[in-house]
């Protein structure tokens, strides 16, 4: 980080509501434009143009200071995303994510660093996703502890049916604007969100949505759930509930945990009304009000139900278990469909590596069981995980009993 920009950070964190007139000087700073080219991997795929790191960097000194020109006069323009489609987590489907050009990249990191300065401190707790020094395993510590500690007996699970797609311009701007009031970055923003994809070779012009890939989207994408989401959440519905109710979101996945089942219900009502009213919509096959507590056993048995349901978040079934000694904790092991998958694929890529070697494909089992378990390697979920039952790191339950 150049210190400009640590300096302007500092100062935004003690301005929490001032609106920022002039940022293009500090967006088009060439050490700035240097510092945003050396954060960018080398081994990215290329975009529309088919420059990467390297070949950029052969004349860095004059390319820099080529496109921090341009930023100044308003004569650059972002090329269109060379779009890919990769499967989706659940396995069913693929999911459109856009490529950027190697120059888009460093304005992109540039302005997503700025934007993230102005408006960190005014993002809510409830919110984990693409924030720094926040993780998904921050989001899960979270979560279990509203649902152990604070009286819950209702869970909503939801997530948004194609949120980078749907992101409202208009919206978004309006959003925007309530902290930045430099005119000129406001247009650099609407000529990234406008700049379209490439498919197959085809122009596709960018009507509403933003998208996966865009070094910007992530933050964009937490600034327009901020105002639609979190801040109604949290400051007007549920001052109004005649319980406890928590919102824990991660990108466009969310859980809200209530006390009272009638409180759920007005918010399953309530959401899709605001959630219309800037162009999203939820996803029904990942959307559900279940009762998920300490009485939950007990009050499934009364109704005829054999256990309690479950409820999937960030990789997880979270799931009420009940000892032995009639204790009940909140458990979770990685998502069945998400384990098959990746065998799946596990093994199909062992079977590609056979010409090379013993020792290139036992290198690849260690990382990727590495990789795998430094994620899912959680307390409890010893079985889905690959870790040891004898370690407390898995074999030992949520502590602290549910009340």
């Amino acid at each position: 980080m150049t210190t400009e920009l640590f300096r302007f950070t500092q100062w935004a964190n003690g301005q929490p509501q001032k609106r920022f007139t002039a940022l293009m000087g500090l967006l088009a700073a060439p050490e700035g434009l240097a510092d945003s080219y050396h954060r960018q991997p080398s081994r990215k795929a290329v975009g529309v143009d088919g420059t990467d790191k390297a070949e950029y960097g052969q004349q860095l000194g004059a390319n820099l200071a080529d496109l921090s020109a341009r930023l100044k006069r308003m004569g650059y323009r972002p090329k269109p995303s060379r779009r890919v489609y990769i499967p989706k987590s659940s396995g069913q489907g693929q999911r459109p994510i856009g490529i950027p050009c190697f120059e888009d990249r460093i304005v992109e990191d540039r302005l997503s660093r700025i934007l993230q300065a102005i408006w960190e401190p005014e993002f809510r707790d409830c919110s984990y996703g693409f924030r720094p020094d926040r993780s998904a395993h921050q989001a899960l510590a979270r979560l279990d502890h509203i649902i152990t500690t604070e009286r819950t007996q209702w869970v909503y699970e939801a997530d948004l049916k194609n949120f980078f797609g749907s992101v409202s311009h208009e919206h978004m701007m309006r959003f925007i604007e309530h902290r930045v009031g430099d005119s000129n970055l406001l247009r650099l923003i609407r000529r990234f969100l406008k700049a379209g994809v490439m498919d197959a070779g085809v122009f596709n012009a960018s009507e509403q949505g933003t998208p996966q890939g865009n070094l910007v989207s992530p933050v964009l994408s937490n600034t327009y759930l901020h105002y639609t989401l979190d801040e109604w959440f949290e400051r007007r519905f549920a001052r109004q509930c005649q319980g406890k109710a928590y919102l824990v979101r991660f990108a466009d996945d969310f859980v809200a945990c209530f006390e009272f089942e009638t409180d759920a219900r007005t918010f399953e009502r309530s959401l899709t009304e605001r959630l219309q009213s800037f162009g999203l919509e939820i996803e029904p096959t990942k959307t559900a009000l279940l009762r998920f507590g300490d009485l939950a056993p007990i009050l499934c048995k009364r109704d005829g139900l054999k256990r309690p349901r479950t409820f999937s978040f960030l990789g997880f079934s979270h799931y009420m278990r009940v000892w032995r000694n009639g204790r009940i904790v909140l458990s979770r092991k990685t998502e069945a469909v998400r384990v098959r998958r990746k065998l799946t694929e596990f093994g199909r890529r062992l079977k590609s590596m056979r010409t090379a070697g013993a020792r290139a494909m036992q290198m690849f089992t260690l990382r990727h069981w590495q990789g795998h378990l430094q994620y899912f390697g959680v307390r409890g979920n010893s079985r889905s995980s690959g870790g040891s039952g004898s370690s407390d790191r898995f074999s030992e339950p949520i502590s602290g009993r549910i009340c």
